[in-house]
């Protein structure tokens, strides 16, 4: 979902380039990496390993009139305009955990995606990128079991998911793109406190760091309650000193993105409602509220989100998103603003591995925000077919 902090429009467009003349050195370290784990997980023949992958290219046109190739600002990973962009090629291997047993999950990814969300990573933008999630997981086997999770891991705060294969819509809203991290490296531990209730805790580098970018660790709480079958309530929140003395190979000061030198101590609160209104119809909410306390690198920014999705047959599709994202003080976007954006999506599955996906979105701001050729303007409409093709 893709949860980072987009850059100005020069430095978006540096790390959006698609993979070009060493493209197929990236997919063979893909491969290679691959058959690697797999090798190492045919040792543990008890517990066998489940592969699975999947390919998401997509072509969007913006009719905003910006050029052919320019990237769109303002967006996590539908960057491209008027190009066919192959977003993720991605192999995963996952061995499940057993009470009193280990297990892990490997995920390899290559193409535009991974490029922007490692853009600020502080071990520089391509150190990491081919590794979506790494991580060892150990399950006790007492009556409520403790499940451990040591590694590289998609980060918890948030409704959108960075994979397509479980996302309603095809782009992110402005509140996962601006306003909450892509992924943590550290230590999760959750366990269920009660039969509704679910806790997490977490401690990590930071937002986007493999490396870490200060000496400092950050931490979060998650608890999910479940009141029924149908409804989830998910609190939870990401804090530390966030930020760095030293800039990574993009200029980034951290893996928060700061732009300025220093440390600030950074803090987000989530709210997820995820409700089955009948057989058909599911409901989605999400609310963030983040600041960062310390100049030059203070600020403050929030927004919500609503979700519809109409399941119309065994084989169609349809969701609705409604977006806000306020940026009181231009922190996250180079520039105080308010975004909206409404999207429609519509899915026509053709099999279980074979997706085709229609998305029709118009972003709206409180000023001139949208760049074009010869400017910037206040709104902006995209059309984008995505082809999601999964084993």
């Amino acid at each position: 979902m893709a949860r980072l902090a987009t850059p100005s429009p020069k430095r978006t467009h540096q790390g959006a380039l698609l993979l070009q003349n060493g493209s197929m050195k990236t997919i063979s370290s893909l491969a290679l990496s691959a058959v690697s784990v797999f090798a190492t997980a045919q040792s543990h023949p008890n517990n066998p390993v489940q592969v699975s992958g999947y390919l998401d290219v997509y072509y969007q046109h913006n009719f905003a009139r910006t050029p052919h190739g320019e990237t769109l600002n303002g967006r996590a990973l539908d960057t491209r305009n008027d190009m066919l962009s192959l977003a993720f090629a991605e192999l995963d291997f996952y061995m499940p955990v057993a009470p009193g047993r280990f297990g892990f999950t490997a995920m390899f990814y290559a193409g535009l995606g991974p490029d922007i969300i490692h853009l600020t990573e502080p071990a520089g933008k391509n150190k990491y990128k081919l590794i979506r999630q790494g991580y060892v997981t150990y399950q006790t086997s007492s009556k409520n079991p403790v499940t451990v999770d040591l590694g590289k891991f998609d980060t918890w705060v948030g409704f959108e998911p960075l994979d397509n294969r479980t996302q309603d819509q095809y782009s992110r809203s402005f509140n996962t793109t601006y306003a909450e991290p892509s992924y943590d490296t550290g230590l999760r531990v959750s366990s269920p406190l009660s039969e509704k209730l679910t806790g997490t805790v977490y401690l990590v580098q930071g937002w986007n760091e493999v490396k870490d970018s200060n000496k400092s660790k950050s931490w979060g709480v998650a608890l999910n309650y479940a009141p029924n079958a149908n409804t989830s309530v998910i609190v939870q929140n990401h804090s530390g000193t966030e930020g760095s003395n030293e800039s990574n190979d993009q200029g980034y000061f951290g893996g928060f993105g700061f732009v300025a030198p220093g440390t600030s101590r950074v803090d987000l609160y989530n709210i997820v409602v995820n409700h089955q209104l009948g057989a058909n119809t599911k409901l989605g909410f999400s609310a963030d509220f983040g600041s960062s306390s310390k100049v030059p690198n203070n600020g403050k920014w929030n927004g919500e989100v609503l979700y519809i999705r109409q399941q119309l047959s065994q084989t169609q599709v349809g969701s609705l998103r409604f977006d806000r994202f306020e940026d009181k003080d231009g922190l996250r976007t180079g520039t105080p603003v308010k975004l909206y954006s409404i999207t429609g999506a519509y899915d026509h599955i053709f099999s279980p591995n074979f997706t085709l996906r229609f998305e029709a979105r118009h972003d709206l701001s409180d000023h001139a925000f949208f760049a074009t050729h010869s400017g910037f303007e206040k709104h902006r409409t995209t059309l984008t077919l995505a082809v999601i093709a999964k084993f």
